[in-house]
């Protein structure tokens, strides 16, 4: 990796910002801070073939999003300065777009500037963008002992959620597919002012529209927060849709990716985030069967 990021760098006239920095994508992509041979800051997003088939599709589904899309979706995104794909590496040069914030930074206006923000871009016509959809696999070929262990102490009426998990994914596809991020939470948002830049399209696609909305809050479940009803109100502020069957859909995909999804994500928090996210999970297990979707 090390070689072949500086012959990138040297390919482009950038230099590295901090040697050895290096951030994650979704993917594994390293991500490392630089600045162009003009002297603005930049990110270079490097995927080695040695990351797999997988890792390289993904690369790709983002370097044509950049190319395709980027340009006419109706959402702030970083500007595509270069890129390469040799049958080596996938490397994107990448305008740097303000800064990351933490969930519980977010304002009310934020988050209803961001719903509105979603609510646009799946609008974006882009009919023949497949992606995988890890949700839809993990329900069908899930793995219910893992599942039993973890969830079980927390919800009550599990047996009877696991045996109803079709209606669960009814309700989470009840809005039009359209074409979403697909790894949508805060830290692939950045912030410039009032304005926002979506980050890290590798999964980008046709899907659910509840996939974006309901991501938001699993991955900030941990930190103790959850999106406030600004994100929605924003969302169908620009998008017509019922009102009632989208939050049932957001409500059913984000129960839907704790209960079949997160249990093997917990080693890989607190325990005071495990605990956050069992309460969350209850919370919307207990709306679920009572009805009563928020």
């Amino acid at each position: 990796m090390a070689d072949l990021l500086a012959a990138t760098l040297h390919q482009w006239g950038a230099t590295a910002r901090h040697p050895g920095d290096r951030l994650e994508s979704r993917s594994g992509a390293g991500v490392h801070p630089v600045l162009t041979a003009d002297g603005a800051e930049a990110y270079v997003k490097l995927t080695p073939a040695d990351r797999g088939p997988h890792a390289l599709a993904a690369a790709r589904r983002e370097l044509r999003f950049y190319r395709e899309l980027a340009p006419a979706v109706a959402v702030g995104t970083p500007g595509l300065l270069a890129h390469a794909d040799t049958g080596d590496a996938v490397a994107l040069l990448l305008a740097a777009a303000g800064v990351a914030r933490e969930p519980r930074s977010w304002t009310a206006a934020g988050w209803a500037g961001l719903g509105r923000d979603l609510a646009r871009l799946h609008r974006t016509p882009a009919p023949d963008w497949q992606r995988p959809d890890d949700l839809h696999v993990a329900m069908a070929a899930a793995d219910l002992a893992a599942v039993e262990a973890f969830w079980r102490p927390t919800l009550p009426r599990l047996a009877e959620l696991v045996d109803r998990r079709d209606e669960l994914r009814r309700q989470a596809a009840a809005l039009p597919a359209a074409f979403i991020h697909g790894d949508c939470h805060t830290g692939n948002i950045t912030l410039d002012g009032d304005r926002r830049h979506l980050l890290d399209w590798q999964v980008c696609g046709t899907g659910r529209p509840a996939a974006d909305l309901a991501l938001l809050n699993v991955r900030a479940a941990p930190g103790g927060v959850s999106a406030p009803p600004e994100l929605l109100d924003g969302y169908l502020a620009e998008q017509p849709h019922d009102p009632a069957v989208t939050r049932l859909a957001v409500l059913a995909e984000e129960l839907s990716v704790y209960v079949f999804q997160w249990p093997p994500f917990a080693a890989y928090n607190t325990a005071a985030g495990v605990e956050h996210v069992r309460r969350r999970a209850r919370a919307l297990h207990d709306q679920w069967f009572d009805g009563t979707a928020a």
